[in-house]
Parts: C-alpha cells; sequence; structure tokens
C-alpha cells in the first residue's frame, strides 16, 4: 500500500510530539486492535463458527451501524463465498418482508449482532423472525439455528439467548460497534465467507509495528492544522466496488468519531467511476473546501475483453485492444492528473491487489486517522452522545 500527497504541502505542519506520542499510546493500547494478536480467541471463534455452519445453505445477518458495516467491508472483497451471506442493517417493512417471507429455517442460520444487547432495530429483526417461525411451526429449528454476539451482561438479548439456549459469543465490551471490524463482530462474517483472516490481521500488525514511521498521522495534521483552506469536507474516492462497503464504514467510523462539540470535518464516500457523471462537476469547479482521497488499484488487463468489430466506423477506436479493466485504469488515472492540474488538494492510497492483507492494513490506518484527528480537534473518538436523545424518543413514541 502506497501513500502519496499532491498540491499537499506537509512540511508546515508543526510539530506535536506531545499529542503524537498520546496518539500513538491510545493506539498501541487499543482493544480494537490489541484483539488481532489474540491467536487464542481466534482459535475458539473458528470452532464456534465450524459447529455454527454447519449443514447451513445460507447465513443471514441481523445488525445495524458497526454491527454490520466492518463486517460487510471486510465481506466484500470475496466474490465467491463458501456459503450464501446476506446483511440485514434497516428495518424498511416491506423490502424486510419481501426478503424474508419464505425462509426456509431448517437450513438458513441467523446471526444476531449488537453490542448492547438492546438495540431496536435488531431485536425487532430478530422478533419478527420468531414470530414467523412460530406461524411456520419451526420455532425449533429457528433457535436451533442462531448465533448471538453481544455483551455478556444483563441485557434484553442477552436474556433472550440463554433462555432459549442459543449459541453464543461474547462481544468485547471495551470495543465500539464502528471500531469492532477486527473482533468477532466483523471476523465471523468473515470466516463463513471464506475470508483469510490470519492474512488479514497480519496486514493489520504489520503496519502497527510502523505507526510512527508510516505517515499515518499526515492526514490528521494536514486537515487539523493546515492553514491555507478551511476544509469542511473530506471526500474518500474509491475505484473498486470491492471497496464500496470499507466506504460505507468508513463514513460510520470518522462521522460518529469526530462530529462533537460544533466540531468536526463531513466525510463523502464517491465511487468512481460512477461519480465522476453526478459529483466530479462539484469537485473541481466547486467551493475549494474539500480535501481528496482517492484509493486506486491496478486494473489493467482485468475483467472481459472488448469486442473490436462493433467499433468500426464508431470513431471510438481507442477502445480497441483493451478491456474493461483498461478503461477503468485509465479514468482513475485520468481523474487524479486533472485534480493534480486543478491544484486541488487530494492524496492516492494505491493498493497494488485489494487482498486480506491489504484491507488490514487500510482499516487500520483509517483507524488511526480517525482517532488522530480527534485527538488533534480535541473530541472523544469513542462516545456518540448525540444521537441518545433519539433513541429515548423512538421509545416514546411506541408506548
Amino acid at each position: 500500500m502506497q501513500i502519496k500527497y499532491y498540491n499537499s504541502n506537509l512540511k508546515d505542519i508543526k510539530n506535536l510530539d506531545d499529542l503524537d506520542k498520546k496518539i500513538y499510546d491510545t493506539i498501541l493500547n487499543l482493544p480494537a486492535l490489541n484483539v488481532i494478536f489474540d491467536k487464542n480467541l481466534l482459535s475458539k471463534t473458528i470452532d464456534v463458527v465450524k459447529e455454527f455452519e454447519l449443514n447451513k445453505k445460507k447465513i443471514v445477518i441481523f445488525g445495524t451501524g458497526g454491527s454490520n458495516l466492518g463486517a460487510r467491508a471486510i465481506n466484500t472483497i470475496n466474490i465467491k463465498k463458501k456459503i450464501n451471506i446476506e446483511f440485514y442493517d434497516n428495518i424498511d417493512p416491506i423490502s424486510f418482508e419481501n426478503s424474508l417471507s419464505n425462509t426456509n429455517f431448517d437450513t438458513t442460520g441467523f446471526i444476531i449482532i449488537s453490542k448492547s444487547g438492546s438495540t431496536p432495530e435488531t431485536l425487532s429483526q430478530f422478533s419478527s423472525m420468531y414470530q414467523s417461525s412460530l406461524q411456520n411451526k419451526k420455532l425449533k429449528e429457528f433457535l436451533s439455528n442462531i448465533l448471538i454476539i453481544t455483551e455478556f451482561k444483563d441485557s434484553p438479548l442477552y436474556k433472550i439467548a440463554k433462555t432459549n439456549k442459543c449459541l453464543m459469543l461474547e462481544h468485547n465490551k471495551n470495543i465500539g460497534g464502528r471500531y469492532s471490524v477486527f473482533s468477532n463482530v466483523g471476523i465471523v462474517p468473515a470466516i463463513i465467507s471464506g475470508i483469510n483472516v490470519t492474512a488479514l490481521y497480519k496486514g493489520a500488525s504489520e503496519f502497527l509495528k510502523n505507526i510512527e514511521n508510516n505517515g499515518s498521522l499526515n492526514l490528521a495534521k494536514y486537515l487539523c492544522f493546515q492553514k491555507k483552506t478551511n476544509y469542511t469536507s473530506s471526500v474518500l474516492m474509491t475505484y473498486s466496488d470491492s471497496l464500496y462497503f470499507f466506504g460505507k464504514w468508513y463514513l460510520q467510523l470518522w462521522a460518529e468519531s469526530i462530529g462533537k462539540n460544533k466540531k468536526g470535518i463531513t466525510a463523502i464516500h464517491s465511487v468512481g467511476t460512477t461519480d465522476q457523471h453526478s459529483q466530479l462537476q462539484l469537485y473541481l469547479d466547486g467551493p475549494n473546501d474539500k480535501f481528496f482521497t482517492f484509493i486506486t488499484t491496478d486494473h489493467t488487463n482485468k475483467g472481459l475483453k472488448l469486442n473490436n468489430d462493433i467499433f468500426e466506423n464508431t470513431g471510438i477506436d481507442y477502445l480497441k485492444n483493451n478491456t474493461m479493466g483498461d478503461l477503468m485504469d485509465a479514468e482513475q488515472r485520468a481523474t487524479l492528473e486533472t485534480f493534480k492540474l486543478n491544484k486541488n488538494s487530494y492524496r492516492e492510497i494505491f493498493i497494488p491487489k485489494i487482498d486480506e492483507e491489504n484491507l488490514g492494513k487500510l482499516i487500520t490506518l483509517s483507524m488511526i486517522e480517525t482517532i488522530s484527528s480527534c485527538t488533534y480537534l480535541g473530541v472523544n473518538a469513542f462516545d456518540q452522545p448525540a444521537v441518545e436523545q433519539g433513541k429515548i424518543l423512538t421509545k416514546e413514541y411506541l408506548r
């Protein structure tokens, strides 16, 4: 993984030794990252997963926010899954019913994820399938095909799991939802999907070992302390569908961590090449208040080859003798060069191959950049107090 900054003068950033030391101490003692070194925990998790996935043809995962997005970020890089996995993070009543109304409770496994054990969306998903299995006289099969991941404490989900003798794994109480990607929350679906978790952890570990020399604090320092531009937004543009849910996870990680006390920089996720046709005009010719991160990879000679004959006498000979990947590669190069010539501040994170090891590095970098930005701005990276009022009102409206 290579990171290069363009039209961004990092030399002007002041020395922040005391804050940097605080950040390094926080990162190196962070439970969300230290979990990658716990080989015994991984071994036990693999054993539980092997028991759970036996005779399953499909796995349905209920969880929202951090209980969903991190796992999807990992699973999206593997297109040849061992078992069909479906994630449900929303409670739109129509789409949820349409998707699960014909569930085969004999061969479908359900993973229920909630750190608190009281997430209303997740509990409602669980309860609705309980009711459906009851109506179909398949309650016993449903309960025997459940794996619950939650804190082992006195919560509704924990009580339900104990009462019905459901298979359980513990959600580490010291790991917040949006930081839980390397914990059971992200790893259980990854194991089922066939992801090489050892390689994922290896990438994260290697990046951590070099934390003081790999430039992992540069983005935070630049966004928080450079004086030339008042950045209000940080745009992440990913040039691979494999990174789509990484982008969605990153938005939650950044937004819930940094947006406090009327401070913060808004994260935006764009998809290349799709959003070149919808957002690029604004990015290049609109307000100069955005910093850009492009995540690129090598697409050359990848994908289906384009037919040459169809382009005869059309005036678009440039597509001849190319693959779809060649076009993708040319477009990402052209976009970055346009930003360079336009003097927009940006950086490129180039990943030669989107695999488990490089994804482990990218996820670790994202956590470090988020925590360091929060530290420089003087906000708590690990809470989300503003959303609590909405949760209280939701309960009142239902009574």
